[in-house]
């Protein structure tokens, strides 16, 4: 059985969070999937609500934690979360991820033929309409099939590694789970999945490992985020995706304000044992390319996937952007 482990933390947007938790908890009924809530308990009306809420799943499980400090700490709820999971093999999903259960039983299953020992879905980011699309019509086919028919008012980037992984749960002991140090958002995933790598003897360090270059195609991705991608390609061949669902992001609260200081408590970690090896593609093409055409399938079924124009530029899905084209 799977058990999916969830941050819920409702200082920021707690009526999205809510909304999204309860969507999630009934497909995941429907599926007999597990789930575990990390709770960060602000003692607030929203936080009587969610509990309230998700209590009326019995697949759903909540481990509230007395909140310690006006931070957000995905890491440390994401621990708590894992101290009640009773099956052998999680998901690390968060609320906004679109519960494809299907999907990540597929893998799951993998694990359990022994193919690999984890998996990391690669995730596309969805806009508000695509989000809107997605969770009005739930077809996964239909907002695929747009993707790679290079819609764009749906999409915005797909993320190759993304942080939605499934692994055995004595894995994730051995490892030692999340890195509290972490505070607030970002590269807590990365650290996580670095570990996870080396537990399995899975991942080099060459010379340009340290290198923090986000891209919008799965396959421009540099620095460490290639070096954990790579793992993703067969992922992708299969056009095996995950969906974000849209929420308003403020890039000046607190929480994101932390990635620097993520970034930082990273580079500290993981800057040892870094070869001199150089590789002529920085980036993902190359094996991607040689890798196709072992499974002898067309690259030109794969174009969007070089995609690498920014999602915003020539998107005008909502009247706001519509408005500033017209008058400029």
């Amino acid at each position: 059985m799977l058990t999916a482990i969830i941050p819920v933390d409702l200082k920021r947007r707690p009526n999205d969070i809510i909304k999204k938790s309860i969507f999630m908890s009934k497909m995941a009924q429907e599926r007999n999937i597990k789930i575990v809530f990390g709770h960060n308990n602000r003692f607030t009306k929203y936080d009587y609500k969610i509990v309230k809420e998700l209590q009326k799943y019995n697949n759903v499980k909540i481990n509230s934690l007395t909140n310690r400090s006006d931070s957000i700490n995905p890491s440390l709820l994401r621990n708590f979360a894992f101290d009640f999971v009773d099956t052998e093999y999680i998901i690390l999903l968060d609320v906004d991820i679109y519960p494809d259960f299907e999907l990540f039983e597929k893998y799951k299953n993998k694990i359990k033929e022994n193919i690999n020992p984890f998996y990391v879905i690669p995730c596309l980011y969805l806009t508000k309409y695509g989000s809107e699309s997605l969770k009005k019509n739930r077809s996964i086919d239909s907002i695929k099939n747009k993707y790679f028919g290079f819609s764009r008012k749906e999409f915005l980037h797909l993320a190759n590694p993304s942080s939605i992984t499934i692994l055995q749960s004595n894995a994730f002991k051995k490892i030692n789970g999340f890195d509290e140090s972490f505070n607030g958002h970002g590269y807590e995933d990365f650290d996580f999945l670095v570990r996870l790598y080396l537990h399995y003897v899975m991942l080099e360090k060459p010379i340009d490992f340290l290198l923090d270059v986000p891209s919008r195609s799965p396959l421009f991705v540099t620095g460490f985020r290639k070096y954990l991608g790579r793992h993703c390609l067969d992922i992708l061949l299969d056009k095996d995706i995950a969906f974000h669902l849209y929420h308003e992001k403020d890039n000046n609260d607190a929480y994101y304000t932390k990635r620097k200081d993520n970034y930082n408590i990273f580079v500290k970690k993981h800057k040892h044992n870094i070869s001199t090896k150089k590789y002529i593609d920085e980036t993902l093409i190359t094996l991607f390319i040689s890798r196709c055409y072992e499974r002898g399938l067309k690259i030109q079924d794969y174009s969007v996937y070089f995609e690498n124009k920014p999602g915003h530029i020539d998107r005008f899905d909502t009247l706001k952007k519509r408005i500033k084209f017209l008058l400029h």
